[in-house]
C-alpha cells in the first residue's frame, strides 16, 4: 500500500479566510451603526473600506484556481468536465468526479470547499462506503479512498488495467465491486485491498452494478448496446444465470435500491426488467426522448430521468405507475449525471455540455442552486500582444473568456457562436479577437467593448487555425473543409481560398484536413499541417505550392515558424516534433516523444531559442539547438491540445482535454523536469 498522502489543505485555508473577511465586515458593519464611531469615518474612508471587502471576497470565490497545482503552475482555469456526482451521508456536500479529480461542494451554498486529485487521471465514478466514512473514486485504473473526516487519501488500490467506469458497495460495506473497460469485474475486500475475486465473462466496458439485498449475488451490465444481465456468486466467482433483454439500444441504466430491478432508458421508453429471469415487467412508454441519466430515490418510489437532444429537461416519475410527478427545467443540454440525496430532500442533476451542476427541492421541483465553473474540451488559448490577458475556449456555452494573467480574473465573456469554439487569434494591435467554430464559423470580437462586431462564413467545416496578417488587415484561417482562406478584416471578403488538395499527392486519401496553420514572420508563406504525411507550404501572394516537406509517417497535427522565420516546427500523430530548415527545405532535427504519444501542439518561444510540445498529459520543452530536452511539465490529465508562450517568454499557457487551462512560469524560458 502506499503511504498516506495529505490533500492540499485548500478547504480549511479558505475558511480561515472568508472568517476573517467575514469578522471585518461586521466590524465595519458596527462602526457604520455607531454614531460616535461614524465621527471617526469620513464617507470616502467607507467606501474605500467596503470595496476592498468586495474585491477580498471576489478573490476568495476564485481560490479553487490555486488548488492542488503542479510545480510550475501558477494559475488553472476551468474545473474539468462532469463525469459523476454523489452526495455525502449527510446530504449537506457533494461529491463531483471531474476530468481533473472530486471535487467537494457544499449544497446550500455552491462553494468549493475541497478538491480531491491524484494530479494524474482525474476520477470517472463517485461513490460512498455504506458507514459514510470513506470516499472511493475512480481515477483511470486506480481506486482512490478517502477518509472525508480529514480530506485524506487512505489507500489506493490497483489491479485494473483500463479505465474503471463503475463502482458498487456490498450491503455489509466489505466488498467493493468495480467495472472496467477492460471488460472485467473485480471484488475488492476494502479493509486489505485485496482482489477476493476477478470475474471475466464481458466483452466490453462494464457500465452497471448491483448487489442483491443479502449481498451474495452481484449483477452487471456493460456497454450501452448490451442486451445481457449477468449474476455473479460473490463468494465462488462464478457466472450464475446470464438473461437476455429485447430491446433496442440503451441510452442509461440503473437498478433498482433493492437489486431486483434493471430499469433502461432509450428512445422507446423506460423498460424495467426482472434482474434475476430477464424478463420485461413493465414498459413507461410516451417519453419520446433521449434518456441520458436515470436514477432511483432511496426508498425506489421515484425515478429520475434526465432529457437529452431535443429535451433537456428532468423528469420525476411515480415507479409504479410512470406519471410525472414533476418537470424540472434549466439545464441547456444533456443531463448525463441525477442523484438524491440520502434525506431525499435535494436532487442533483450534472450536465458536462452546459457545465453545470443544479441542485433542485426533491418536493417541489423548486431550482435551489446552480454550481457553475464545470468545462470542457480545449482546443485554442492566446495571449494579448501586450501579454496581460489570454483568451481560452475552456467555457461551456459556446463562450470565450478573457482572463486577467496576473489575477486570473475573468475579463470579459464573449458570448455569440453557435457552436463550441475551437480556435482564437488576437489581431497584432490587440484590438480585436477572431474566434472559428465547430461549424465552419468565424466571429470577430471588438475587445474594447467585447462587442461581437463581424461574422464570416465559408468554410463548411471546423476552423482549426487562425492568423492575422503582421498589418491586421487579413485573416487567414485553416479549415476541415481542406481550404485555407484569405479575410479582408475590414469588409469580410475571401481575397484568396487555397485547396489543399489531396488528389495530385497521395490518391489514397480522399480529403485532406486542415488541422493547423502558421504564417511566416514576413507574410510571405503560409504552411498547414494536415492529416497527409507532410507539411504543405504555399506562396501567400500568388497562391502557389511551395516545395512540400516529408518525413513524417503519420498525420501531423500542428505547425509554427520559428520567430526569425527560417525554421518550421512540425508535430505528428507518429510521436515526433521535427524542425526544418526553410532555405534547404531540409531536415534538421527530429525530437522524438519519449512515451510514444502523439505530438498534438509546437510553439516556439519568443526567443526561438525553444519548443514547447504537448502530448499525452506532458508538456515537453526542447533546446531548439541540441535537440535536447530541458524539462517537462506535468499536471494535465489528458491530452495537452494548444500551448502558447507569453510575448516575453517567461509564462507558457496550455489547454487540454482534461476542459482546464494551465499557466506555467517557465524562468528564463527554461524550467528543470518536475516529474
Amino acid at each position: 500500500m502506499p503511504p498516506d498522502y495529505a490533500a492540499n489543505q485548500a478547504f480549511d485555508d479558505t475558511w480561515e479566510l472568508n472568517t476573517e473577511s467575514a469578522d471585518r465586515l461586521q466590524r465595519v458593519k458596527s462602526t457604520i451603526t455607531n454614531p460616535a464611531a461614524m465621527k471617526k469615518l469620513n464617507t470616502l474612508s467607507i467606501f474605500i473600506i467596503l470595496i476592498l471587502l468586495l474585491c477580498q471576497s471576489t478573490v476568495f470565490s476564485q481560490e479553487y484556481t490555486k488548488w492542488h497545482l503542479p510545480e510550475g503552475a501558477t494559475y488553472r482555469f476551468g474545473k474539468g468536465i462532469i463525469r459523476d456526482i454523489a452526495y455525502f451521508p449527510d446530504s449537506k456536500k457533494l461529491a463531483v468526479a471531474s476530468s481533473i479529480g472530486t471535487w467537494i461542494y457544499d449544497v446550500n451554498t455552491g462553494e468549493e470547499l475541497d478538491l480531491l486529485t491524484d494530479g494524474i487521471y482525474g476520477a470517472t465514478s463517485v461513490v460512498f462506503s455504506p458507514d459514510g466514512k470513506t470516499l472511493v473514486s475512480a481515477s483511470g485504473i486506480n481506486i482512490l479512498l478517502w477518509d472525508i473526516a480529514e480530506n485524506k487519501l487512505r489507500d489506493v488500490f490497483t489491479g485494473h488495467t483500463s479505465s474503471i467506469y463503475s463502482m458498487v458497495f456490498s450491503p455489509n460495506g466489505k466488498i467493493l465491486a468495480t467495472g472496467s473497460v477492460d471488460t472485467t469485474v473485480r471484488l475488492w475486500d476494502i479493509d486489505t485491498g485485496e482482489v477476493v475475486q476477478t470475474l471475466f465473462g464481458h466483452t466490453d466496458t462494464v457500465r452497471s452494478m448491483a448487489f442483491s439485498p443479502d449481498g451474495k449475488t452481484l449483477i452487471s451490465v456493460e456497454d450501452f448496446a448490451d442486451k445481457v444481465i449477468r449474476l455473479w456468486d460473490v463468494n465462488s466467482g462464478e457466472l450464475q444465470k446470464t438473461v437476455y433483454m429485447d430491446l433496442n439500444f440503451v441510452s442509461s441504466r440503473t437498478f433498482s435500491p433493492d437489486g431486483h430491478k434493471l430499469t433502461t432508458g432509450s428512445w422507446d421508453g423506460i423498460h424495467f426488467w426482472d434482474a434475476n429471469t430477464g424478463q420485461l415487467i413493465k414498459t413507461f412508454s410516451g417519453q419520446r426522448r433521449y434518456i441520458s441519466s436515470l436514477m432511483y430515490s432511496v426508498d425506489g418510489a421515484y425515478l429520475v430521468s434526465g432529457g437529452g437532444s431535443i429535451d433537456n429537461t428532468i423528469r420525476i416519475l411515480d415507479s409504479n405507475t410512470g406519471n410525472v410527478v414533476n418537470t424540472l427545467v434549466g439545464h441547456k443540454a444533456n443531463v448525463d449525471v441525477v442523484a438524491y440525496s440520502p434525506d431525499g430532500a435535494t436532487l442533483a442533476s450534472g450536465s458536462r455540455t452546459d457545465g453545470t451542476i443544479c441542485i433542485w427541492d426533491a418536493n417541489t421541483g423548486q431550482l435551489l442552486n446552480t454550481i457553475i465553473g464545470h468545462t470542457n474540451y480545449i482546443r485554442s488559448v492566446a495571449f494579448s500582444p501586450d501579454g496581460t490577458t489570454i483568451a481560452t475556449t475552456e467555457i461551456v456555452d459556446n463562450a470565450i473568456q478573457l482572463r486577467n494573467v496576473q489575477t486570473g480574473e475573468v475579463r470579459k465573456t464573449l458570448i455569440g457562436h453557435t457552436s463550441r469554439p475551437y480556435s482564437v487569434a488576437y489581431s497584432p494591435n490587440g484590438t480585436v479577437l477572431a474566434s472559428g467554430d465547430f461549424r465552419g464559423q468565424i466571429l470577430l470580437w471588438d475587445l474594447q467593448t467585447g462587442k461581437l462586431s463581424k461574422t464570416f462564413t465559408g468554410h463548411t467545416r471546423t476552423v482549426t487555425s487562425l492568423a492575422f496578417s503582421a498589418d491586421g488587415t487579413t485573416l487567414i484561417s485553416g479549415s476541415r473543409d481542406s481550404t485555407i482562406r484569405f479575410w479582408d478584416v475590414e469588409t469580410g471578403d475571401i481575397s484568396q481560398t487555397i485547396s489543399a488538395n489531396a488528389s495530385n499527392i497521395n490518391s489514397n486519401v480522399p480529403v485532406t484536413e486542415v488541422s493547423g496553420i502558421s504564417l511566416s514572420p514576413d507574410g510571405d508563406f503560409v504552411a498547414a499541417a494536415t492529416n497527409l504525411q507532410q507539411v504543405q507550404m504555399w506562396n501567400v501572394h500568388t497562391g502557389e505550392s511551395k516545395r512540400n516537406l516529408f518525413g513524417h509517417n503519420e498525420r501531423i497535427a500542428s505547425v509554427v515558424f520559428s520567430p526569425n522565420g527560417t525554421i518550421l516546427a512540425s508535430g505528428s500523430f507518429d510521436n515526433t516534433v521535427k524542425l526544418w530548415d526553410l532555405q534547404s527545405n531540409s531536415q534538421l532535427s527530429s525530437f522524438s516523444e519519449p512515451t510514444a504519444k502523439n505530438a498534438y501542439c509546437v510553439e516556439f518561444s519568443p526567443d526561438g531559442n525553444t519548443i514547447a510540445s504537448g502530448s499525452l498529459r506532458v508538456i515537453r520543452l526542447w533546446d531548439v539547438a541540441s535537440g535536447q530536452s530541458k524539462g517537462t511539465l506535468t499536471g494535465h490529465t489528458s491530452w495537452i491540445r494548444a500551448v502558447a508562450f507569453n510575448p516575453d517568454g517567461s509564462v507558457l499557457a496550455s489547454g487540454s482535454s482534461d476542459g482546464t487551462v494551465i499557466l506555467w512560469n517557465v524562468p528564463n524560458n527554461q524550467h528543470t523536469d518536475n516529474r
